[in-house]
């Protein structure tokens, strides 16, 4: 579990965007470039309008290979290992060029299902070993979460703050219920987190779990799926994994909370919505 704290200088009327990255699965046909550009674009427009923007990677930025392909991959020849490398470097490096006009936004990058570990020196260097993942987040200059969960603090000025639960997430739910459910399992992990993002099942949502706290009250929480890039059915094209599974096309794009601070009744509080 990676665990950490982030100061955001937040002010009065500015917005702070948080967003949950992940299921682009940018080297399959199947990735909407030109969407993952348009939302590259409107990050860039957030910052230039004086808001925040705060990225955290939910894993399966690239698709190959999955666990079972890499559990399955024999010993390979160093020739064959060097062109596998070089094929995904390749690719992980466009992923790279395309995100780091917003490199500052990124928080950290978890690993998904997804990742590659590099085999040869002659690619790789010292990443030989280590995963893709890893490398993705050393060069956007941002945490490596690993493989697991991340339970990060947003702290604010004013002594405020939220707590956010991240997870790449698991299971394959098709009704809109069983999405909102494995979500609402993932939150009994930290019950007092107020965002709990997964991604895993391309599922773009927001479902407020709200509940008392002694202190203060109503506390409102959410779960959120993060949303994908993976287009599911692809007209006149040879179907994609999930045309070929029969299973239930997602609505692409992100989920964002926007988080602001206020001072009301003589107290400073965090406002913060989630939209789809």
């Amino acid at each position: 579990m990676f665990k950490g704290s982030y100061h955001i200088p937040l002010t009065a009327g500015q917005h702070l965007k948080l967003v949950g990255l992940g299921d682009v699965h940018f080297d399959t046909p199947e990735c909407d470039r030109p969407r993952l550009r348009r939302f590259i674009g409107w990050v860039q427009a957030q910052q230039k309008m004086g808001n925040h923007v705060r990225l955290a990677g939910t894993g399966d930025y690239l698709d190959f290979g999955s666990p079972s392909e890499r559990s399955a991959l024999p010993a390979l020849h160093e020739t064959t290992a060097h062109s596998l490398d070089a094929m995904h470097m390749g690719n992980l490096t466009l992923l790279w060029s395309w995100l780091k006009p917003i490199k500052s936004c990124f928080l950290g990058l978890l690993t998904g299902h997804h990742e590659y570990f590099f085999a040869t020196k002659r690619v790789a260097l010292e990443w030989k070993g280590k995963s893709s993942d890893a490398w993705l987040a050393h060069r956007l200059g941002c945490d490596f979460w690993g493989n697991g969960v991340s339970l990060f603090r947003l702290t604010f000025p004013h002594d405020l703050y939220l707590d956010v639960l991240a997870y790449h997430g698991s299971g394959g739910a098709q009704t809109p219920g069983g999405r909102v459910q494995k979500r609402i399992r993932v939150a009994e992990i930290v019950p007092t987190a107020h965002i709990v993002m997964t991604g895993h099942d391309n599922a773009k949502l927001a479902y407020p779990r709200s509940g008392l706290d002694y202190e203060h009250g109503v506390i409102k929480r959410y779960v959120i799926g993060t949303g994908s890039f993976q287009r599911a059915y692809l007209e006149g094209e040879d179907a994609g994994y999930a045309e070929r599974r029969g299973l239930v096309p997602a609505d692409l794009g992100v989920t964002v909370v926007d988080i602001q601070i206020e001072k009301r009744n003589g107290r400073w509080r965090v406002d913060y919505h989630a939209s789809v």
